[in-house]
């Protein structure tokens, strides 16, 4: 067994890339943004973290370029061409070169989102470069609590890990909040267990809450993103009331 000085574990620590969420509040939880080597599990508000992942495919293609991929598999149906478009120009990029460097896949239902993570990744993987790959709803169409779901689940794991395992991507798994939990997604323990980092999103009416709930080297954390208060319609006086009261 080789043996490397601390330092030496320091340096290859900082090489690793980190991308950003293009979420100010979400970097900031965690240190920077997401790095290539952890694997990551989001779950909540479904529109926020949508858009975190639409926000994350363009982000990376400004600050790395064009030579790798992005695969978003996408088992919410929300990916929104127009508003990548609309990013990459503010951006400074070309919408169709992003969008021509972002590969889809829409799952209709659990057994082919299940499908795509088995056997499907691995095959794209053999002619392309991938450098990250977002799995959005990994559980939104979890069909019943059935013995057969978990086992899919965890077949569908297993082709999550033989991608690492390949080429070390990226990888950012987003699912539901579970309707009888406040901290738990679909999927429970099977999920939760696979992901080396768990963020919790939430909103109100005031106020975005992301939480940190699991992370191999920072403490759990939680940071509230205020939401401006949208100014009250002012309400027009009749004239006729005016002329009344002076009047009077």
């Amino acid at each position: 067994m080789e043996l490397n000085s601390g330092y030496h574990e320091f340096n290859a620590k900082n090489l690793i890339p980190i991308y950003s969420s293009g979420d100010k509040t979400l970097d900031l939880l965690l240190k920077g943004g997401f790095r290539q080597d952890l694997l990551y599990l989001v779950y909540g508000n479904l529109k926020i973290i949508t858009d975190i992942l639409l926000r994350l495919s363009v982000a990376s293609f400004k600050k790395y370029g064009f030579e790798e991929k992005v695969v978003f598999i996408d088992g919410n149906n929300r990916f929104n061409p127009y508003r990548i478009s609309s990013l990459a120009a503010t951006w400074g990029l070309s919408p169709k070169k992003v969008l021509d460097h972002i590969f889809i896949s829409r799952a209709f239902t659990y057994e082919q989102i299940v499908e795509t993570l088995e056997y499907k990744l691995n095959e794209l993987e053999n002619s392309e470069k991938i450098r990250i790959v977002l799995v959005s709803g990994i559980t939104t169409l979890w069909p019943d609590y059935e013995k057969k779901t978990f086992e899919e689940l965890l077949r569908a794991i297993a082709g999550i890990k033989r991608t690492v395992a390949k080429s070390n991507p990226l990888i950012i798994i987003t699912a539901p909040l579970h309707e009888n939990s406040k901290i738990k997604p679909i999927g429970g323990t099977a999920l939760t267990h696979f992901g080396s980092v768990l963020i919790l999103i939430e909103d109100t009416e005031r106020y975005i809450e992301y939480k940190l709930i699991q992370h191999p080297s920072l403490p759990e954390n939680r940071l509230v993103k205020w939401i401006p208060l949208k100014p009250k319609r002012r309400l027009k006086i009749s004239p006729k009331n005016t002329t009344l009261d002076e009047w009077f």
